[in-house]
C-alpha cells in the first residue's frame, strides 16, 4: 500500500519536475510583456488639463491677431465689415496674408468690384487683357466675371505675383512688375506690409503677455 502511494507520488514529483521549465518560461513571457507595456505606454501627463488649455491659448491669439487686422482694414477701408471679414478669411489662407492684403488695399482699397482706369479688375487689381487665357488654363477663372469674387481675384493675384517672383526672385522688383514697372507702386506695397505686420505683431505679443501673466 505505502509502495504504491510512493509510486503514485513519484509520477506526480516527475511531471512538476519535467512542466517547470515550461511554467518558468511562460512566467517570463507574461512579466516581460508587462514590462514592455509600460515601457511603451505613454505617461498621463502631469497637468490632465494642459492640450485643452494650450488650444484655447492658441484660438485666442489667432483671434487677437485677426481683430488687429481687421481693425487696420477698417482704418484704411470704407467697405464694411463683413466684406472685410470674407477677405481676411481668403488672404490667411495663403503663404503669406500680409502681403496680400497689402497688395488688396493698393489696388483698391479692399472694394471687390473696382476697376481701374487702365482696366485692372477686382481687389488685387488684375489685367484681364494680360493674364485671362493663362488663369482659365491653370483653373483659377472660368471668366473674367470671376476676377470680381473675393476668392478667385485673390488667387489670382497670388498667381500673377508667384509668376513675377519666380522670374525675379525679388519681391521689390516682382511688385513693380505686378504694377507694369511701377517702382513707387513696390514702395506703398511694402509700406503696407511694414503696417500690417507691426499691427498684428504688436496685439498678438500683448496678449502673449497677457496669458502669461494669467498663467
Amino acid at each position: 500500500m505505502l509502495n504504491e502511494k510512493m509510486k503514485k507520488w513519484d509520477a506526480v514529483t516527475y511531471r512538476l519536475a519535467s512542466a517547470f521549465p515550461y511554467l518558468l518560461a511562460g512566467f517570463i513571457v507574461i512579466i516581460g510583456l508587462v514590462l514592455m507595456y509600460t515601457v511603451t505606454s505613454p505617461a498621463k501627463p502631469a497637468n490632465a488639463g494642459y492640450p485643452a488649455s494650450r488650444g484655447r491659448n492658441d484660438a485666442d491669439v489667432r483671434e487677437t491677431a485677426k481683430q488687429a487686422v481687421l481693425q487696420w482694414m477698417k482704418e484704411n477701408s470704407e467697405m464694411p465689415e463683413h466684406v472685410l471679414s470674407k477677405i481676411y478669411g481668403v488672404a490667411v489662407s495663403s503663404v503669406n496674408p500680409d502681403l496680400v492684403l497689402a497688395i488688396c488695399l493698393v489696388e483698391s482699397n479692399f472694394n471687390p468690384h473696382v476697376e481701374s482706369e487702365k482696366g485692372a479688375i477686382g481687389l488685387m487689381g488684375i489685367m484681364p487683357d494680360v493674364w485671362m487665357e493663362e488663369l482659365k488654363a491653370h483653373g483659377i477663372v472660368k471668366g473674367e466675371e470671376d476676377l470680381y469674387t473675393i476668392s478667385s481675384n485673390i488667387k489670382a493675384g497670388i498667381y500673377v505675383l508667384e509668376r513675377y517672383l519666380a522670374r525675379t526672385n525679388n519681391l521689390r522688383e516682382a511688385l513693380s512688375r505686378y504694377a507694369g514697372r511701377d517702382p513707387e507702386y513696390a514702395a506703398r506695397v511694402l509700406r503696407m506690409l511694414g503696417e500690417v505686420s507691426r499691427a498684428r505683431r504688436s496685439e498678438v505679443q500683448t496678449r502673449l503677455a497677457s496669458l502669461r501673466t494669467d498663467g
